[in-house]
């Protein structure tokens, strides 16, 4: 058995407890993080713990939004180099920050230690959280992390402008064939709820002509957590963190996600 398929097994035993739902979201415009940022706190608000990793380096992260200070990166602490405590950033009542940029790039063709590292730390993470939330940097191809693309739910959140919509439909068709045969699409911003409904049905009805996917609209990130819980429901709890080191090895396409 090669290491990752030795990390697995070692995963099936350390992660018998139930794990989180995991949604990633992508946002595309001004007003997507603020969306991205608001939801995460109502769902907090709500009574779930949340714990967001944040994989958007610099501006446009969830901490400027919150208005919080950022000092360290979860690949820091997975590599020893800090606590877990120095990376964790608290948002309120029931909200977590882990800034996770450069875990986020780190994870791609990981070798065995920084894996099994990953592996123990989030271990560690999901205990008392019921949502992981991963805020999604996409690569200049529109790629999406192992981290983001193991993720049981997706969100892409757009502000309604030309450009957004144009950018949110370019990453919808590159992830065509991927492990989400149902994406969830959020619009952020100030608009009337016919402006709104008529925008994302033509929306939807684009990538339902050009792509296999379907498009779900929907107007708070708890639409998403209930969607991912009943994929987790239909996986073994611990599949999670398999498929994030599966695709850390593979890269982001041969794995599909059974729903």
């Amino acid at each position: 058995m090669n290491a990752f398929g030795d990390q697995a097994t070692g995963l099936r035993r350390l992660l018998r407890r139930e794990l989180p739902q995991v949604v990633s979201v992508v946002g595309f415009g001004v007003d997507a993080l603020r969306w991205i940022a608001t939801e995460a706190k109502s769902s907090a608000n709500n009574g779930r713990e949340v714990l967001a990793f944040d994989e958007v380096a610099t501006c446009g992260n969830l901490a400027d939004a919150l208005a919080l200070p950022a000092r360290f990166d979860l690949l820091q602490a997975v590599e020893r180099h800090v606590s877990i405590d120095s990376v964790r950033i608290e948002a309120g009542r029931g909200l977590t920050l882990y800034p996770a940029a450069r875990m986020a790039r780190a994870l791609v063709g990981a070798d065995r230690i920084l894996a099994a590292r990953f592996a123990e730390t989030c271990q560690r993470l999901q205990r008392g959280a019921d949502l992981w939330l991963v805020h999604a940097n996409l690569s200049e191809r529109f790629d999406l992390s192992p981290l983001a693309f193991a993720a049981h739910r997706l969100v892409i959140v757009v502000d309604g402008s030309a450009r957004a919509i144009t950018q949110a439909y370019a990453l919808i068709k590159h992830l065509d064939g991927g492990p989400w045969p149902q994406v969830d699409i959020a619009l952020a911003g100030q608009r009337s709820r016919h402006e709104a409904d008529a925008l994302l049905m033509n929306l939807s009805r684009t990538v339902l002509a050009q792509t296999s996917l379907v498009l779900r609209p929907v107007r708070e990130l708890e639409a998403s957590a209930a969607a991912a819980a009943v994929v987790s429901d239909e996986l073994a709890h611990e599949r999670f963190l398999e498929r994030v080191l599966g695709f850390a090895r593979h890269g982001s396409r041969p794995l599909a996600l059974a729903l």
